[in-house]
């Protein structure tokens, strides 16, 4: 009997194992190891490693917040907040140079850039964004300054046509990647042998 309970635990702990994602922060280096082409980073599954907050003021409710968005009322103003938690799936829109845009839903999108170090991870940008900027967002959030120690802005960013601030705790959020969706990308290549003439 003991040892059927042990068969069963070690049975059960390779299911959890095998259930268990491993996420890997995606950069140059690994898009250079897997050799990956543009369409194949668009087939990748995409996660957001930490939170990220998008916080705008709005006047007509009803016609300009969508029913997934948080609304809140502060000091009087009613306010549209977008929050993506860590792990958020997302899929690859547009690819340049040490940059890829990355939509989370159907409409909208993130930014995330890579300095262009092999190992740099593909952190998230703003649009606009710098000490300036960071010092609008305080003053624009009254209440966010008695946490101004903890959190700081990463500035402005467009977000389905509308233009966000964007706060986010201070560890900066960047892609990652699943290695089963890396793994699948590479099952699905074949090596083209070629064919020899007939002697």
């Amino acid at each position: 009997m003991k040892s059927i309970k042990i068969f069963l635990f070690i049975l059960f702990a390779c299911m959890l194992a095998s259930c268990t994602r491993v996420y890997v922060p995606y950069t140059l280096q690994l898009q250079e190891e897997y050799n990956l082409t543009d369409e194949e980073v668009r087939q990748l599954q995409f996660y957001i490693s930490d939170e990220v907050m998008l916080e705008r003021e709005i006047v007509d409710v009803d016609k300009r917040v969508s029913k997934e968005h948080r609304l809140k009322k502060i000091e009087d103003k009613f306010v549209d907040q977008i929050v993506f938690r860590p792990y958020t799936p997302g899929v690859a829109l547009e690819l340049m140079p040490n940059m890829l845009s990355v939509a989370f839903e159907e409409q909208g999108y993130l930014k995330f850039k890579s300095e262009g170090e092999p190992e740099e991870y593909f952190y998230f940008k703003s649009d606009r964004y710098g000490d300036t900027i960071k010092e609008k967002v305080l003053n624009y959030c009254s209440w966010f300054q008695l946490i101004e120690d903890e959190i700081f802005s990463n500035g402005l960013v467009t977000y389905n046509v509308n233009e966000y601030w964007v706060f986010f705790p201070e560890t900066r959020p960047h892609l990652l990647v699943d290695e089963e969706s890396l793994e699948k990308i590479k099952e699905q290549r074949r090596i083209v042998k070629g064919i020899k003439q007939k002697k």
